[in-house]
């Protein structure tokens, strides 16, 4: 431990984020965090931490309690630390290599545009880092720092249940929303489509590229009842509406870049004859005058482009073209149902997050089904099934549990008190449609009590995901708070 004492908010506010900013130079999408679980390492080294890692990358670090106060529960921080590497088109940006060039401005904590931040759930972390440097009293602490989570909570599915024994309050800090108090989460099934790409010669003379891009995208949970427009989706009812009109090729299709994003670009290029270069430009005026319109409020720098790109010697047999295009637009997307008993909250929906051509030469879309409960994600697997059938894809799908937690929940009552004594107002104790580690830490020690807290943070999993850092020294007093609340220092 390196000081005494929280400090001033400001103090707090630029503790947090040097923490933060510590980790970005460092890759950290997921599978590919090794150079930052070393990092993580050395920090909590420098904390007087007995850490460790398993061979997957998760990192345990144990917390000598404050003396006097071995007793008290034990209490686990738990977060990941690997992000979704939303790519601006064009920046040049490599998730496997580059920085993440962060800053604050103007009290807003984000990138330069070319990457997504990371703040989910390196934000978090960054708090418990710089609480836990302060020495600020506290029974016995763990924290839990886990690897891609952003892939379908794999990390904690590898995490060993001995890393868990003895712990009684788990507080993930993956939060999205100060204030909010998470007891509840969605199971998620993750659905890869695939079949084989068979090409044939090329029988037209001219090749256009046609793109949307400038849409908002956003987190596929947490953002998907905000009416904002999924480019995948979108190009393909184009391309099926031209197909319908104009005998054309389909030369590649690409778009999106992770399925738990809403994807913000996709590309097509058609092969055609030299008289359709007017309709076609026609109708991609058209459908940019319809986006403009449909998208005004939610993507309002949404663009449709238009260009002549050199053809290419093979294309998509017709047979690949048609499935591939049919099969995206069976694909559920969006809002499915509605929780009957939290008022506002998505119970069930479904995202079309990414489509391209693999290295193994096959057609491969993502989806995402997310579901409270477990009859919805039945229905919408089935109906996902049946499209693939029809249309000659295969699947591979994984899912993870949702968290069926309680409103009443003993951890959550704490927090909010706490919460209560430093802003006025209890902290709202809620579900969430996204999937939480707790689902899968929870399964391997149920006796655990779980909350899933956070900073605010806002457009995770694209480039224009940003943190206002004012509300950072409240979250941090509030976890200080928690913890010395269970330890029996405050009633």
């Amino acid at each position: 431990m390196e000081k005494a004492g929280l400090g001033s908010d400001s103090a707090i506010r630029a503790g947090v984020v040097a923490e933060f900013l510590a980790m970005c130079p460092y890759p950290h999408g997921s599978w590919n965090e090794g150079a930052l679980v070393e990092w993580y390492l050395q920090r909590l080294a420098a904390l007087g931490a007995r850490a460790q890692r398993d061979e997957w990358g998760n990192i345990l670090g144990e917390i000598p309690p404050t003396p006097g106060l071995e007793k008290a529960p034990r209490v686990l921080f738990q977060g990941h630390i690997d992000m979704v590497c939303a790519v601006a088109p064009g920046s040049g940006w490599d998730p496997r290599h580059d920085t993440v060039n962060a800053a604050v401005t103007d009290g807003v904590l984000r990138t330069d545009g070319r990457s997504s931040l990371g703040a989910d759930n390196n934000l978090g972390n960054a708090a418990v880092l710089y609480l836990l440097s302060r020495g600020v009293p506290h029974g016995p602490v763990r924290v839990l720092f886990t690897v891609a989570e952003e892939v379908g909570l794999q990390g904690a599915e590898k995490v060993d249940p001995a890393w868990l024994e003895g712990c009684d309050y788990l507080i993930n800090t993956d939060g999205f929303k100060l204030g909010d108090a998470v007891v509840s989460s969605a199971g998620g099934r993750r659905e890869r489509y695939t079949r084989k790409l068979i090409t044939v010669p090329r029988r037209d003379p001219m090749a256009y590229q046609v793109t949307l891009r400038g849409f908002l995208g956003g987190h596929s949970g947490y953002d998907i009842n905000k009416g904002r427009g999924n480019a995948i989706k979108l190009l393909t009812l184009f391309l099926g509406e031209l197909r319908d009109r104009v005998d054309y090729d389909l030369a590649g299709f690409q778009g999106g870049h992770a399925p738990n994003a809403i994807p913000m670009e996709a590309a097509a290029v058609i092969t055609a004859d030299r008289a359709f270069a007017v309709p076609l430009a026609l109708a991609v005026e058209k459908l940019r005058g319809s986006l403009l319109k449909l998208f005004s409020h939610t993507d309002p720098q949404v663009q449709v482009e238009l260009r002549e790109v050199p053809p290419p010697q093979r294309v998509w047999s017709q047979a690949c073209r048609d499935d591939t295009l049919d099969m995206i637009a069976l694909l559920y997307n969006g809002v499915f149902a509605m929780h009957d008993t939290i008022p506002g909250q998505v119970s069930a929906s479904a995202n079309v997050g990414r489509v391209l051509v693999n290295d193994q030469g096959e057609i491969e879309i993502d989806s995402f089904v997310r579901c409270a409960i477990d009859f919805s994600e039945e229905i919408i697997a089935f109906q996902h099934a049946r499209a693939a059938r029809l249309t000659g894809f295969t699947v591979a799908a994984r899912s993870y549990p949702g968290w069926m937690g309680d409103r009443s929940n003993p951890l959550a009552r704490t927090m909010s008190r706490v919460y209560q004594r430093l802003t006025g107002r209890g902290l709202n104790v809620t579900a969430v449609h996204i999937g939480l580690e707790p689902s899968v830490l929870g399964a391997k020690a149920p006796n655990m009590v779980m909350v899933s807290t956070g900073p605010d943070i806002a457009n995770p999993h694209s480039t224009d995901e940003h943190a206002p850092v004012e509300g950072l020294s409240t979250y941090v007093r509030l976890l200080a708070g928690t913890l010395a609340e269970l330890a029996g220092l405050k009633k």
